[in-house]
C-alpha cells in the first residue's frame, strides 16, 4: 500500500503582518486544502517559505499542519537543508510533530558527489525513523539525482521508500517505475 498516494500539494505558510506565522491562517489552509480531497500534505516545503523559517518556526509549522490534518491524510514534512546536521535537526522536529514521513533534497547549496548524497540520505533517515522521500528538484538544489542514484539511495538507505520526481525529463518516470528497486514514484513538476 503506498504510504504516498495520489496528490499532496505543499501548504502555504501564511505570514501576520509582524512577519510571524499566522497559524490560524495556516489551519485554515489545510482544511481547504482537505475539502479540496488531497490524499496528503506537505509541510515547510522546499520551494516555499521553510527557507526563511527558523528551526523553531519551522517545528511550529509541522505541528499546526498535523494538528490541522488531524490524522484525516498523512503529513510528510519537508526536511532539506544545505548540511546533514541541519536536516537531522528538521526530521527530529517532526517526528516529534507526528508526521507520517519526509521530504529531502540533496544538500542545498552545494553539489556533492554521489558518496556524499547517499551520506545525507542516510544521516536524516537515521534521524527519524520514518518513510523517507528523496526529492530531485535540480533547480531547487543545483544536483540532478539520476534514476540510478535513487535506486542507489533506496537500496542502501534504509527507509527511502519514494521519489518526488522534478527534474523535467518524463523519462525519468518511467526508469524510475521500472527500475532495479520498488519505489513510489510522485511526479512533481507542474506540467
Amino acid at each position: 500500500m503506498p504510504r504516498f498516494p495520489g496528490i499532496l500539494p505543499a501548504v502555504t505558510t501564511p505570514f501576520a503582518a509582524d512577519g510571524s506565522v499566522d497559524h490560524a491562517a495556516l489551519a485554515g489552509n489545510v482544511t481547504a486544502l482537505l475539502e479540496a480531497g488531497v490524499h496528503g500534505v506537505v509541510a515547510t516545503g522546499t520551494m516555499g517559505e521553510a527557507g526563511s523559517l527558523t528551526r523553531e518556526e519551522r517545528a511550529a509549522v509541522v505541528g499546526s499542519v498535523v494538528q490541522a490534518a488531524a490524522g484525516a491524510v498523512p503529513v510528510v514534512a519537508g526536511v532539506s537543508a544545505g548540511t546533514p546536521g541541519a536536516a537531522t535537526e528538521f526530521a527530529r522536529d517532526a517526528a516529534a510533530a507526528s508526521v507520517d514521513g519526509l521530504m529531502l533534497l540533496p544538500p542545498l547549496g552545494y553539489r556533492g558527489d554521489e558518496r556524499e548524497i547517499v551520506a545525507h540520505y542516510a544521516a536524516v533517515a537515521a534521524a527519524a525513523d520514518l518513510p523517507l522521500m528523496a526529492y530531485n528538484n535540480p533547480e531547487a538544489c543545483g544536483t540532478d539525482m539520476s534514476p540510478a542514484l535513487i535506486a542507489r539511495l533506496a537500496e542502501e538507505v534504509d527507509g527511502v521508500v519514494a521519489v518526488k520526481e522534478c527534474s523535467g525529463d518524463a523519462r525519468r518516470i518511467a526508469a524510475l517505475l521500472h527500475g532495479p528497486v520498488e519505489l513510489e514514484v510522485l511526479v512533481g513538476g507542474d506540467d
